[in-house]
């Protein structure tokens, strides 16, 4: 068994992740595999996995992997995360703690005005002031060295295709553009040219590609 947690910012007033709330699903039980994400793509990529013989952590990089294409503004490797990984045969748990940390050069001050009040949200979150070094490729590279069956390499190919190929924007991530949060995004170049073409948030359907982000995971 294999937990999970990406880590995104919490939600509130003028925050990005505003689309987010509350929804009860049917109870699913089962007594063999199960890959759950918040996307039905990186649910596909992590079934496909399985099925090839990969392990629980095998399936949780390739989840992560097409996650953070489609769903950009909640997780990917950029952030950090926890893991929880449980072994049915030794019954042994390991607790893996992939969280950011603030960089070298961070000061109790950093988010602090001049009068030493603290800065509001939109003048400290957005942008590189409040990006911390990054966990997740870290987590993942450590649990897939203990815990991985296929090759490194071959985890990313789910999202590559994806990300050359095109993906449906889905109506959680046109809703975030569409919100305070994700307006203030035009402020930044590159992502105004790939969220907001023709100055326009991106449509729930639209065919959206990411060729930049496929080298990435090459690189990777």
């Amino acid at each position: 068994m294999l937990v999970w947690l990406p880590v995104f910012a919490q939600t509130g007033d003028g925050q990005p992740e505003d689309t987010v709330r509350l929804v009860e699903k049917t109870q699913f039980v089962s007594s063999k595999e199960m890959v759950v994400a918040g996307h039905p793509l990186a649910v596909a990529a992590g079934a496909e996995i399985l099925k090839d013989g990969g392990s629980a952590v095998d399936a949780m990089v390739a989840v992560q992997m097409v996650l953070n294409l489609v769903e950009p503004q909640s997780s990917g490797i950029g952030g950090g995360a926890f893991l929880l990984h449980h072994d049915a045969e030794t019954q042994q748990v390991v607790a893996i703690d992939g969280r950011e940390v603030a960089p070298a050069l961070a000061t109790e001050n950093l988010f602090l005005d001049d009068s030493g009040k603290a800065r509001s949200w939109p003048d400290v979150v957005p942008g590189g002031l409040s990006v911390g070094v990054p966990g997740t490729l870290a987590l993942m590279k450590h649990a897939h060295a203990k815990f991985g069956r296929l090759p490194w390499g071959e985890l990313f190919d789910h999202a590559i295709q994806h990300a050359e190929m095109g993906f449906p924007v889905s109506p959680r991530l046109a809703g975030s553009l569409h919100s305070f949060g994700g307006q203030r995004l035009k402020q930044f170049k590159e992502a105004r040219r790939y969220f907001f073409p023709d100055e326009k948030p991106l449509a729930a359907g639209e065919i959206l590609k990411n060729p930049a982000f496929a080298d990435t995971l090459r690189h990777i």
